[in-house]
């Protein structure tokens, strides 16, 4: 493998290397040989060392080295074999030399250059989740004008993409009008869907007024782009492309007539009604509107019209799949020769091919010079009429002057559109089993489709009644412990939960036996280790003996040899494993001794084994029992020792032997961390077991027999007794995974399955889950290239055992070398196909019945690709006749083939592109290549055959996009980013569940002016020719002399409009200088100054910083950054009270949520919130009336602690949320409770204590106190009444004391407001300004950090204060992990993203 291979891999580990420490050069598709550089660095040559062992494990997790045996380090051999290694006869740099790297396994030993390691140890760690949120869609033929019932939220997203799809331009402006007639909610606002709309397409900028009444709605919930006009006296800088409004054709026309006049040529009027108007013909006629849709949702009546454009001329151009005849008459068209005029159009008909890739065409050709002239038209119904201009069923569908136009039958015209997926619910499924999404969080259970009812023989199945947890379970969820995968590999390293179960076997026997993975509805039976279940026994009473019993038996009586008359010590009495330890040893005759933890334990130990004296009895909390047993043995010790308790307690343990005493060490903590252990002790002669239960599981363990019959005999004769139990149901598992890990619990906790009164064969409520058939095969049509081995990859770890690849080239690359040997190594029969045309009929003939051969074919996949990117005006037919082979022509001929000779296909699945869906310039031939796929995958799904299409976006990690990046750049690519591959591999996985015939995929980059990331035109100009330094080049050179051809050209183009709104032909582009472009930008800059300007004088809130900063007048205080931590507050959002139940969907009650507010104290600020919340919720507030507290964050706690503690009686734990300035009473209260030895979580919404510091520092240029009030005072005054603070600025400053200042500011606050009582208003202004001046002196690394995890969630939309670190250097805070979220918002609107509830409800926020 290359460097570039290795590093690939280690990337997709989550391994992000970069400059000296990607030192590797090569390594053997084993991972056992390779070279490293040495660059006169020993730490990274060192470094580069570990890396080539992590590369030779089979994992995709995470490890770190955590320690070595043994290190040497020879200079002096090391330099002689650095200079023996000289690459080449000229070679004289040492930094340019590489060393050979050899692993010896066998010996766990690696040598490089003069240093041998040895013995490393690496450890996995938890990777950051990631934070891509993607935007899934299907892409569905949406009707225009049938009136259909959709939702509102669809109809508006339809008309934003309807919109767009006419008009190619990045920033939108629309004006909506809102009566005071006009019963609606902010959020249920046209702009405020128009908003969520234009958010999922990459690039778009949205500039939204709403003329509305003066407070008709609350400004502090209204998004960035939204602003307020004035209804009575509406203006706008510049017309605007939608108008909306309310019942526009059913009020009186004073409000149409008001609205029309904003509207550009050609722009879009929506109205949502009431009534049910069937006639629009006045409107149509009086105003010149067209009708482009009409929809229905529950209540209203969606129309969206669009002003009538005059088309002087209509030049049509039939095209179609199976020729490119057409090519040169369309090229001549759009080249620019023939002048068409504004009002030409060329009408590109599709007709007599439903596979017709027009739409693909369409999308890309509109992108390119010359596209704005193109409609399309594609007819999909086989009895339509020949297309023609003369005809009324065309003539008056283009008189509406839609881009795309789409007929099917009955005359129905619509188009194809993007709307949003639903996420996956919980579904009935047959089998189904418990699984951890996020290792360590409790929070993350999901019940999950697995593969049981399809793999297995059902003679084989139980169905399960309980299942049982054991502490194993509870290392493993909590991630104490760590699944052995590293040596193992991957096919280990899914990690199974729950040891035994009891159930129905195939016969209806009550039967109960161990195995992996049992917390499920059905169970594979180990007919070795299943026994049938007493006829007196309850299932409850069955599901405490497998795990205890078997584990007790293995090491008591197999290891320990347990007899008559041994002292035996067993740890933990009370638990499963020690109750049925004591029962069996006190049976066989031996003298007992346990410990417990709690005075309770010890009762229960009396009262249940009486013949255990008081005496017999430690604790297991410290190492006091060694001293007891030394007591009561006389100093001799006990002959066994049953351990469960680790370090140093294990330690005591061990000195409780006695000579030749056995050690059964059934504790995994230990043993994992591989804690040392003094050898002298074995001078006693003792013997040490581990005592590992699941190494049962393995077909081949030796006491596996023996194990067995001990069981049946010991069920038989009745020695084998029930223990007791606590019962949680299977929607509990949380609460039960808690219960155990407080070690509360006396015996064995069980988990009831089936639901109450309902058959156990019962399908249960679960999320769905792609499985691959182990007897079936899976064809993969580019598999060797890079995400073709990534799903092959996830298609066998899915349970596929039969792969096909097809491959031009076949195995080229080291990397491909190592990963099909790795799939062999599991027992996968990988066959690869070279030199195979999929497109010509034998080739094709030949592979599927070769594949199906081998076994049923149940899915092909083609991710076949060819480009040939150039604009139209330089393609021909022989690049489009190329790129059509792998994609369509492909597909063609395997949707034909697979229907006769693949009968039991179940899936079908190609790979488009959003350059299909959205269009890309310069790719007319690959979009047009991906839609004839995409309609051969939808009528497929009509016939009642697999068929999927997926649009994805630019992948990230591996593939052609992933090739051109260097190291580890983020590229944005078309307004999106890379999707990862894993996030792409958890997509699809819903895709291939979800049924629809054609899906999108991709991730929308951040949105942002001037998003080309350059400074400014020029550099951006540079950038796009790649010239490193513009400033040596001739300013009046053209760019035509600087090589810049047709692609550049349209970049450009479409860069200049996107980021400076600079419209150019491409002629026009070619001629263009650096001087010209440096005189662009100069007048770009005035330009925007005066927009401004007169935007402001209209109302538009969008004012430039700079501008405000230039027009400030030198008394008046600046609105600075310190009004984002404050709302506009109104008596209605003050609690009287501290603490405030609130009303919740409470599901469970072993959890209590505290909130708490900014430091306005605004309760209103969790509205959106509260009803989300799972859990039992409490309000706090700390605002202040007392102008002379001293350390008010201290006093603050002090006080809220009692209402908390109150709160987490009966072993509640807590989260405690803090928004804002909360965050830093959260973490004091966190920090109290954690000393009193509650546990909790810690989750803080943009807000933390060095934050807020850096928000104080940037506010306040002087730190005391007098201008901290007069800060405060003219602050709260801009926010309430804009430009009122001047007033009084003059007055405050020269007043002496709070008092004074507080008078004169209250007297002119309250003339003017009356949102605010007297009471109130003082409250608010002292609260604010006693803790903003204790922030000055709280200092938080003076304070012993807590112990708890952290979880910030931070707005997208940063405050406007210094460079901070991304976990706004919270990780000074605790001890624990701080994990970091990025949600959609601003420092506001971020409390309406429901990811806020989900984060409070311990739910994944960006897992599948």
């Amino acid at each position: 493998m290359t460097a570039r291979d290795i590093y690939k891999e280690l990337r997709l580990r989550g391994y992000q290397y970069s400059g000296l420490f990607r030192g590797l050069q090569s390594a053997s598709i084993s991972g056992i040989k390779g070279h490293i550089v040495w660059k006169n660095n020993w730490v990274t040559f060192m470094d580069t060392m570990l890396q080539m062992r992590i590369i030779g494990y089979d994992t995709r997790d995470l490890y770190v080295p955590t320690s070595i045996q043994k290190l040497v380090i020879n200079p002096k051999l090391h330099t002689s074999r650095v200079q023996n290694s000289v690459t080449g006869a000229e070679d004289t740099t040492a930094k340019d030399k590489q060393l050979p790297i050899q692993i010896y396994k066998q010996l766990d030993t690696f040598v490089a250059g003069g240093i041998e390691i040895r013995g490393l140890k690496a450890t996995q760690i938890f990777r950051r989740k990631l934070t891509q949120d993607a935007v899934v869609e299907e892409h569905v033929f949406v009707a225009h004008c049938d009136r259909g019932k959709i939702s509102l939220s669809e109809a508006i997203r339809i008309t934003a993409q309807l919109v767009l799809e006419d008009y190619g331009i990045i920033k939108i402006n629309v004006l909506e009008m809102v009566e005071d007639v006009d019963d609606v909610a902010l959020q249920l606002l046209s702009s405020s869907l128009l908003v969520e709309a234009f958010g999922d397409v990459p690039l778009i900028q949205t500039n939204i007024t709403v003329l509305a009444s003066q407070n008709r709605f609350d400004l502090t919930n209204l998004p960035p782009n939204i602003s307020i006009g004035d209804l009575n006296k509406p203006s706008v800088s510049e017309k605007v492309l939608i108008v909306a409004g309310f019942n526009l054709l059913t009020k009186q026309q004073s409000s149409l007539e008001r609205l029309l006049p904003f509207i550009r040529d050609g722009g879009y009027l929506l109205t949502r009604e009431k009534c049910d108007i069937n006639n629009y013909t006045k409107y149509l006629e009086q105003y010149e509107l067209n009708i482009v849709l009409e929809k229905h949702t529950d209540t209203e009546i969606i129309v969206l019209l669009k002003k009538i454009i005059f088309i002087e001329k209509r030049i049509v151009v039939h095209i179609n799949n199976d020729n490119f005849n057409w090519l040169e008459d369309l090229k001549l068209l759009v080249s620019g020769e023939n002048k068409l005029k504004k009002n030409n159009r060329i009408i590109i008909v599709g007709e007599k091919d439903f596979e017709c890739g027009l739409l693909g065409f369409i999308n890309c050709l509109r992108k390119e010079p010359g596209g704005e002239f193109i409609r399309g038209v594609l007819i999909q119904d086989e009895k339509a009429p020949e297309f023609s201009l003369q005809d009324p069923l065309y003539m008056q569908q283009l008189q509406k002057d839609m881009v795309i136009n789409v007929l099917r039958s009955n005359k129905t015209w619509g188009s194809y559109r993007h709307l949003r997926l639903a996420q996956l619910n919980t579904e009935l499924v047959p089998t189904a089993h418990i699984r951890q999404m996020i290792c360590g969080d409790l929070s993350t259970f999901r019940w999950i489709e697995n593969s049981q009812s399809i793999e297995s023989c059902r003679e084989d199945l139980v169905r399960v009644v309980y299942s049982s947890l054991n502490f194993k379970d509870v290392m493993l969820a909590t991630g104490k412990l760590f699944n052995q995968a590293l040596a193992q590999g991957r096919l280990f390293q899914y990690i199974p939960l729950g040891l035994e179960y009891v159930g129905f076997d195939a016969n209806g026997q009550r039967v109960m036996g161990l195995n992996t993975n049992c917390i499920t509805n059905v169970v594979v039976k180990d007919k070795n280790l299943s026994w049938k279940i007493p006829d007196t026994w309850t299932f409850e009473a069955a599901a405490t003996v497998p795990c205890v019993y078997s584990t007790v038996y293995l090491a008591l009586y197999i290891y320990g040899k347990m007899k008559k008359g041994d002292k035996v010590l067993i740890h933990s009495g009370t638990g499963g494993i020690g109750q049925a330890a004591i029962h069996l040893a006190l049976k066989e005759g031996c003298e007992v001794f346990t410990t417990v933890g709690t005075s309770d334990k010890r009762k229960f130990i009396k009262k249940n084994f009486p013949t255990i004296s008081d005496k017999h009895i430690g604790n297991s909390r410290d190492t006091s029992f060694e001293q007891m047993i030394m007591q009561e043995t006389n100093g001799r010790g006990v002959n066994i020792v049953l351990n469960s308790l680790a370090e140093e307690k294990l330690i005591a343990s061990i000195h409780c032997l006695a000579q030749n005493g056995r050690f059964l060490e059934i504790g995994k903590f230990d043993l994992n961390s591989n804690n040392p252990l003094d050898v002298s002790i074995f001078r006693k002669g003792i013997s040490f077991y581990g005592v590992l239960l699941d190494n049962m599981f393995t077909s081949d363990h030796k006491y596996k027999s023996q194990l067995c019959e001990m069981m049946t005999n010991g069920l038989k004769n009745g020695t084998i007794k029930p223990l007791n139990a606590k019962i949680f149901a299977k929607t509990e598992i949380e609460e039960a995974f808690r219960y155990m890990a407080s070690g509360r619990h006396i015996g064995k906790i069980i988990i009831s399955i089936p639901e109450v009164d309902k058959p156990l064969d019962n399908p249960v409520l679960a999320y769905r889950r792609y499985y691959c058939l182990k007897n079936k095969s899976y064809i993969i049509l580019g598999g060797l290239g890079g995400f073709g081995l990534e799903l092959t990859d996830w298609l066998i770890f899915r349970g596929a055992r039969n792969i096909v690849l097809i491959s031009r080239t076949g195995i080229k690359n080291g990397y491909q070398r190592m990963k099909v040997r790795l799939w062999k190594s599991y027992g996968v029969n990988v066959l690869i196909m070279q030199n195979i045309n999929v497109a010509d009929y034998k080739d094709c003939e030949y592979l599927l019945r070769t594949a199906e051969r081998g076994a049923p074919v149940d899915a092909i996949f083609n991710l076949g690709v060819i480009l040939k990117d150039n604009i139209l005006e330089n393609q021909t037919a022989a690049t489009f006749a190329e790129t059509f082979q792998s994609k369509a022509r492909a597909t063609q001929t395997l949707d034909k083939l697979s229907r006769q000779i693949c009968p039991k296909l179940r899936h079908f699945v190609v790979f488009s592109s959003v350059s299909c869906g959205r269009g890309n310039a310069g790719q007319t031939n690959y979009g047009m290549a991906n839609s004839i796929m995409e309609r051969i995958c939808e009528k497929r799904v009509e016939e009642g055959l697999p068929g999927l299409a997926i649009q994805w976006g630019a992948v990230g990690d591996v593939g052609l996009v992933a090739d051109m990046q260097e190291e580890n750049k983020e590229l944005i690519i078309g307004g999106t980013l890379q999707q990862r591959i894993s996030s792409c591999l958890n997509e699809l996985d819903k895709f291939l569940i979800y049924g629809r015939p054609i899906v999108s995929s991709m991730v929308v980059a951040e949105k942002k002016a001037g998003s080309s990331g350059l400074s400014s035109l020029v550099e951006t100009v540079a950038n796009i020719l790649d010239i490193k330094d513009w400033k040596v080049i001739s300013q009046n050179t053209y760019l035509a002399e600087l090589g810049v051809d047709s692609m550049m050209t349209v970049e450009i183009k479409q860069t200049l409009e996107r980021d400076f709104d600079i419209f150019l032909t491409t002629q026009e582009i070619r001629n263009l200088t650096f001087a010209k472009l440096n005189k662009l930008t100069n007048d770009n800059v005035s330009s925007n100054a005066n927009a401004n300007g007169n935007a402001n004088v209209n109302g538009n809130a969008n004012v430039s910083d700079d501008n405000t900063l230039n027009n400030k007048k030198p008394n008046v205080v600046e609105t600075n950054a310190i009004n984002l931590l404050i709302g506009i507050v109104k008596d209605k959002d003050f609690i009287l009270e501290s603490c405030l139940n609130l009303s919740t969907k409470k599901q469970e009650s072993t959890t209590e949520v505290f909130l708490i507010p900014g430091i306005d104290g605004s309760a209103t600020i969790f509205n959106y919130l509260i009803p989300n919340i799972k859990f039992s919720t409490t309000f706090l507030h700390y605002t202040t009336i007392d102008i002379d507290a001293v350390d008010i964050i201290s006093e603050a706690t002090d006080h809220l602690i009692n209402h908390v503690l109150l709160k987490l009686e009966n072993g509640k734990d807590f989260v405690m949320v803090g928004y804002s300035f909360g965050s830093i009473i959260a973490i004091e209260l966190t920090r109290k409770l954690e000393t009193m030895n509650f546990k909790g979580r810690l989750i803080l919404i943009d807000g933390a204590p060095e934050q807020i510091q850096a928000l104080y520092r940037h506010s306040v240029s002087n730190s005391n106190n007098t201008d901290l009030q007069i800060v405060v005072l003219t602050n709260i005054m801009e926010i309430y009444s804009p430009g009122s603070s001047e007033k009084i600025l003059i007055q405050l400053k020269k007043c002496q004391t709070w008092e004074e200042k507080y008078n004169i500011f209250a007297k002119q606050f309250l003339a003017t407001n009356k949102s605010l009582s007297a009471l109130n208003l003082k409250k608010l202004c002292i609260t604010i300004y006693k803790y903003l001046s204790a922030v000055q002196q709280y200092n938080p690394s003076t304070l012993s950090s807590i112990k708890s995890s952290i979880t910030l969630l931070r707005s997208t939309q940063l405050l406007q204060i210094p460079m901070m670190e991304e976990d706004y250097g919270l990780q000074k805070v605790t001890q624990n992990a701080v994990k970091v979220y990025c949600i959609e918002g601003t420092h506001i609107t971020i409390m309406r993203n429901k990811k806020i509830a989900s984060a409070i409800n311990g739910e994944p926020l960006f897992a599948n």
